[in-house]
């Protein structure tokens, strides 16, 4: 049976853990058809969001960085045992060093054949896909989660974006994709269960964009990534 997940995410005001939460809570209402007032967030013992009231049973998770923040949640009903989703700013990064200390020889590889304009972004992809499969199973990036497969396009493929979730190497429980997502930034979701391999993210903007020059506009010289808490 095919499942479906929505994504959405906001350009960040002044409190982005406040506005994700909202965002969470709008979002959950939305898909159980209720009223945000009545669902309620609470956290696991993993530390991930849990949704109660009336969004009970449905999973969640959320994830800032500066100048967006952006929210997962599974439908009702899917056969569906965990969601995660991560964002981060494009920005440059010692791509190599990383790649060779931390991912698969077939990922390092993705990576080192793009073009050197390109491999910061094909870092982000990597590792936005992995850290986002760690949400789904519980674990963020803990427990070695960054050499956790996540599998990589064709050398000579540029970075990409997707809707359908797709397999990760040897666990067809478990999917992701990097989702076309706000400018400036690469989002990633990815779910944990049976209907894994059938899911589609519904990605969805919340609001627009700021004016250029705000700080928090995606374009902003002085935007830097942060790692959010919610793993």
């Amino acid at each position: 049976m095919k499942s479906a997940v929505a994504v959405r995410w906001a350009y960040a005001g002044t409190d982005p853990r406040s506005q994700a939460r909202n965002l969470l809570r709008t979002t959950a209402a939305k898909a159980c058809a209720a009223r945000p007032a009545d669902v309620r967030i609470g956290r696991a013992v993993s530390g991930r969001p849990e949704l109660l009231g009336a969004a009970a049973g449905l999973c969640a998770s959320v994830s800032h960085t500066r100048g967006v923040v952006a929210v997962a949640v599974t439908e009702p009903h899917a056969e569906l045992l965990g969601i995660g989703v991560d964002v981060e700013a494009i920005r440059p990064l010692d791509a190599v060093t990383l790649a060779e200390r931390w991912f698969t020889c077939g990922e390092a590889s993705w990576l080192l054949a793009l073009p050197s304009a390109l491999r910061h972004v094909g870092l982000l992809d990597l590792w936005t896909r992995k850290e986002s499969a760690g949400k789904a199973v519980g674990l963020g990036l803990a427990g070695g989660g960054l050499r956790r497969p996540v599998g990589s396009p064709p050398p000579g493929t540029a970075p990409g974006a997707s809707r359908q979730l797709t397999p990760l190497p040897g666990n067809r429980d478990l999917a992701g994709a990097v989702l076309p997502g706000p400018p400036g930034y690469v989002l990633a979701c990815a779910v944990h269960g049976p209907a894994a391999v059938t899911t589609t993210a519904h990605v969805t903007k919340d609001r627009p964009a700021p004016p250029v020059g705000d700080p928090h506009h995606p374009c902003d010289p002085r935007k830097e990534s942060e790692h959010d808490a919610n793993r």
